[in-house]
């Protein structure tokens, strides 16, 4: 590999060829069958590190002809990800694989393999990149890969050598399987990825017990919720008390469980249980439990095998501590779902995180519905024999959130190449009411404003109980785009999306609108694929794709962690979270330390906190690893001191913190940088206010602080006493008058500065923003990197930078992070940060190619001098 500082300016452009094609070497043939009962496939692999942009690519057979089938709408292909290519209807092969809507397929029609054939890879410059000839009779000893695949070993990857590849068997290496028509292989999964992945992350059916009352006014019962992502048929299942025997009471009358549905047994009329909590005849209850619930006694659930599901062993007398569930109900928070602890349970209470509420008899619970489930069902949406039409979660996108049934919302943007709702969009289930014919059912979609979303752009595929939804804006705004399964005599399910759609960017392949948030802050690379993203109103930390649009995978809220003491409205204020800087695989985040915009006190925003992450991919996580609660009243004493040898009071500090004091004002005091110094042990704090010097406020200070680990984790879970924090000399930079939004670093020791203004940007020098390299030395200077970032047309801030790549050349790829939060998005005069459906909140990533030396090699760089 080569790396960035041993290309001179006059190779850049050699350098930047070469690295692409190490690039698209690690693109390899990995599995596949000429013929198959559910269609012949080829599977390609990104073995490598890094993505691949398939553009131009292509595929042939023995003909050898680069450009006959072209592979560019593969799009870019993640490290690790297996796409598919076959001669069968995409949608047909998923299904009949039982592969996920993410699962990426391209439909060959125009060169089929034969029983003795070649397998030719071309790259976007047709050079042939990957090579299989193969057939039984042509290579004796090979075997004939009709209904059975093959797939290659890592000795023979990349090899051309067909006599040394594996036949798929069931439940081999690569996990092999059969397909509905009985083909045998494992399209759309390699193992010789050198990194994981997956494309998408469903949960299947997870039925847990959720809450349980022993006695109550008007009757004991227990709650069972599907806390997956998938229907469960609860033909077959029981429950049973603490004689432990499968099958005591059966529980199929439930029927299918929906995702996020749940369900009831109770010790009395099931009528006569609805009426007292005001349940709809859509909860699913169970009347006359015969085995009643004791004060100390055992809840065992078990599947249609008569396999233990879940248990739960309870009595405030069996366990001392606990409390007793007499006209009380207890549920089970996330920490202790499915973990047969009674002691991590909770008692209701009334308005709840559960939403406890009284029953006629003054029994207190929240029995029909539990805040433990990763999808939200309605049981009270649709009449008696009407169809039922439900998001199928495993033909969704994972970047959307919908309710299972009765109504959602999701948010496009016009031309957006990775919209999750044009390209892969929406799952539906149809089903028929009681005695329906489900051949009878018409099943159609309509827009309520055509100058969104028209007809053109309301793709609705399938048949029978499958139904593919994908919607394709061509006008900014608001739509209600309602989905309609229908009967001849009139019966009618409905499920409406909320639909919002925002304006193309300049060049859509170059952005990207993570949703669910708008005030996006602070940003970590995982890998090549995914990124923790931080929002400045909240304590949520996001995993977001790096190439995608859509919500985020999942997210870790640490506000329970930080010891936050300011509310309002019975809530914790915001941290205010705006930097990040990586050590490992530890993220420290910490929060601006500044007052509030009207200068108010706010306490909250002084915390530094750290995270350990684990996991890559869909699968990374972040666990707490202690905080640091002082570093602002350790930065103002150290200032007051003289610590620094500059002279007491020299940074402004005390003035800057005042009552009052603005934190956007030159003068302010307001950290939005956080990156480990060149020892890896230091860290330095970046501040986007004060300038300094006084005198003058032209430069943005930085201020390093020693030992960094130990300040934020020596006293976990709590923090060190005030004064536990070291300072070094100040640093300053000149940054053409602005201050630092962002500062982040390379393994190797390379830094970007994106710089802006400590105000409002007004797009006018220094009031924009800009980006600068650096060294991380106190004596290094700073050079501006030629790119005008006005050009991207994102109307929010730049305030930071997912990652410093190791190599550099005349096209370095940068993906920046806008803050759009003050965005108006659909034309409605709504700024994104007070949108009431955050799901139609969004921020921008825009991918840019600047021309990067190393900061050694800023000595042969033309125009670069302006500031």
């Amino acid at each position: 590999m080569i790396r960035h500082g041993r290309c001179r300016r006059a190779a850049l452009a050699a350098c930047s060829l070469l690295l692409a094609g190490t690039a698209h070497a690690q693109m390899r043939i990995t599995e596949y069958m000429y013929q198959g009962a559910n269609g012949e496939f080829v599977e390609f692999t990104n073995v490598g590190e890094t993505p691949i942009d398939m553009s131009g690519w292509s595929f042939d057979d023995d003909s050898a002809l680069p450009g006959t089938v072209p592979l560019g709408d593969f799009g870019v292909v993640r490290p690790g990800e297996s796409v598919i290519m076959t001669d069968v209807p995409a949608d047909a092969f998923r299904k009949a694989w039982g592969l996920c809507a993410e699962t990426r397929i391209l439909v060959n029609a125009a060169v089929g393999l034969g029983r003795n054939d070649v397998i030719h890879l071309y790259d976007g410059n047709d050079a042939l990149v990957d090579r299989l000839a193969f057939g039984d009779q042509t290579f004796p000893g090979s075997f004939r890969t009709q209904n059975i695949s093959a797939w290659v070993p890592a000795s023979a990857l990349g090899g051309d050598n067909v006599l040394a590849w594996v036949a798929s068997t069931l439940g081999d290496a690569e996990d092999s399987r059969t397909s509905t028509g009985g083909d045998l292989g494992s399209p759309g999964l390699s193992t010789r990825a050198a990194h994981p992945f997956s494309a998408c992350v469903t949960l299947g059916g997870i039925v847990r017990i959720t809450e349980y009352m022993y006695q109550g006014t008007d009757g004991e019962f227990i709650e069972f919720t599907n806390v997956g992502d998938q229907p469960v048929d609860m033909a077959g299942w029981s429950f049973d008390d603490d004689s432990n025997l499968p099958g005591s009471v059966p529980l199929g009358a439930f029927g299918s469980l929906q995702a996020g549905e749940s369900v009831l047994l109770t010790d009395v009329a099931a009528d006569a249980f609805r009426t007292a909590w005001g349940l709809c005849d859509g909860v699913k209850v169970i009347g006359m439990n015969p085995a009643g619930l004791g004060r100390n006694d055992v809840i065992h659930l078990y599947d249609a095998d008569g396999e233990p599901v879940d248990r739960l062993a309870y009595g405030d007398q069996t366990f001392p501590g606990a409390f007793r569930t007499q006209n009380v109900s207890a549920w089970a928070p996330a920490s202790a779902l499915g973990a047969d602890t009674i002691l991590g349970w909770v008692a209701s209470t009334l308005d709840d995180a559960e939403d406890s509420r009284r029953s006629l008899g003054l029994d207190l619970a929240s029995p029909g519905t539990s805040a433990r489930v990763v999808r939200t069902y309605d049981p009270c949406v649709g009449t008696p024999g009407a169809p039922l039409l439900t998001v199928d979660a495993a033909t969704t996108s994972i970047h959307l959130d919908l309710a299972v049934n009765g109504s959602g919302a999701a948010s496009g943007v016009i031309g957006d190449p990775t919209d999750p709702l044009a390209t892969v969009g929406i799952g539906f289930t149809v089903a028929p009411g009681e005695g329906g014919d489900l051949g009878a059912i018409e099943v159609s979609v309509t827009s309520s404003r055509d100058e969104v979303v028209d007809a053109a752009g309301l793709l609705l595929t399938g048949e029978g109980d499958a139904r593919q939804l994908r919607i394709v804006p061509h006008g900014v705004g608001h739509a209600d785009i309602s989905v309609r399964a229908a009967t001849p005599t009139g019966d009618l399910a409905t499920y409406v999306i909320r639909y919002a759609a925002s304006a193309a960017a300049p060049v859509p392949a170059d952005a990207t609108f993570p949703t669910g948030s708008s005030d996006a802050s602070a940003t970590a690379a995982v890998d090549a694929t995914t990124m923790f993203v931080a929002d400045d109103e909240g304590q949520v930390l996001r995993l977001f794709a790096r190439d995608r649009s859509g919500l985020a995978l999942t997210g870790f809220d640490f506000t329970s962690s930080l010891g936050l003491t300011d509310t309002s409205g019975g809530q914790p204020r915001e941290v205010d979270l705006e930097a990040v800087a990586r050590r490992g695989d530890r993220l420290y985040w910490i929060g601006s330390h500044g007052n509030s915009k009207d200068g108010e006190l706010r306490p909250n925003r002084q915390r530094v906190f750290a995270t350990d992450l684990a996991g890559r991919g869909a699968l990374a996580s972040l666990a707490y690893a202690g905080r640091y609660d002082h570093l602002r009243t350790d930065l103002l004493a150290w200032d007051a001191a003289n610590g620094h040898g500059l002279g007491a009071n020299a940074l402004g500090f005390a003035a800057a913190t005042a009552v009052g004091m603005s934190p956007d004002l030159v003068d302010g005091f307001n950290i939005e940088g956080l990156v480990l110094a060149p020892d890896g042990d230091t860290v330095y704090l970046a501040f986007r206010a004060p300038l300094l010097p006084i005198a003058a406020r032209t430069h943005a200070l930085l201020v390093p602080v020693l030992d960094f680990d130990a300040l934020v984790t020596g006293a976990t879970p709590g923090s060190l006493p005030a004064g536990s924090a070291t300072f070094g000399t100040p640093i300053l930079l000149d940054l053409g008058g602005r201050g630092v939004r962002s500062v982040d670093r390379n393994a190797d020791g390379d830094y970007v500065v994106t710089a802006g203004p400590p105000g409002v940007a007004t797009g006018v020098a220094p009031s924009n923003f800009r980006l600068f390299g650096w060294d991380g030395r106190a004596e290094g200077q700073t050079f501006p990197l030629g790119y005008d970032l006005a050009t991207t047309g994102n109307t929010g801030s730049y305030e930071s930078l997912v990652e410093v790549p190791t190599t550099f050349g005349a096209q370095t790829v940068l993906q920046l992070v806008a803050d759009n939060g003050e965005t108006v998005w659909y034309a409605d005069g709504i700024v994104a940060k007070d949108l009431a459906e955050k799901r139609h909140a969004k921020f921008r990533v825009d991918t840019i190619r600047v021309p990067m030396p190393t900061p050694r090699d800023v000595l042969f760089i033309d125009g670069m001098d302006g500031r």
